[in-house]
């Protein structure tokens, strides 16, 4: 009878672990992760740290240095254009925050209208 029992408990605990909120935690977050489902609605948050990225940024806006914003949140497509990254590393993120990151090492049109929007006009 004990052995039946325990057997008993160990589905019993089964169910409850497979009912739990980390187990759902774990589906939710992978069928909810942004890059999965809609690529292009996911937002990159972009450094624009490189010396030469942000004076080409300051000269093209005809900004100071010192006003071109430290990050700027850019749609995947040009995150990929302006850092050297691909999806794989966008996707490998989602593991650590949900908030995707890269830095710029180049400039595009599409980074200077990114930037362009968030600098507040003269």
């Amino acid at each position: 009878m004990p052995q039946a029992r325990r057997r008993l408990v160990g589905v019993a605990l089964a169910f409850a672990f497979a009912a739990s909120p980390a187990s759902a935690q774990t589906e939710t977050s992978s069928t909810s992760d942004p890059l999965a489902s809609d690529e292009q609605s996911m937002l990159v948050e972009v450094s624009l740290g490189d010396w030469g990225v942000k004076t080409s940024l300051a000269s093209k806006l005809s900004r100071k240095v010192s006003e071109i914003p430290l990050t700027v949140k850019v749609p995947s497509r040009v995150a990929r254009e302006v850092c050297p990254i691909d999806r794989g590393d966008l996707e490998q993120q989602a593991v650590v925050s949900p908030t995707r990151t890269c830095a710029a090492k180049k400039m595009t049109d599409a980074l200077e209208s990114a930037v362009r929007d968030v600098v507040p006009a003269q």
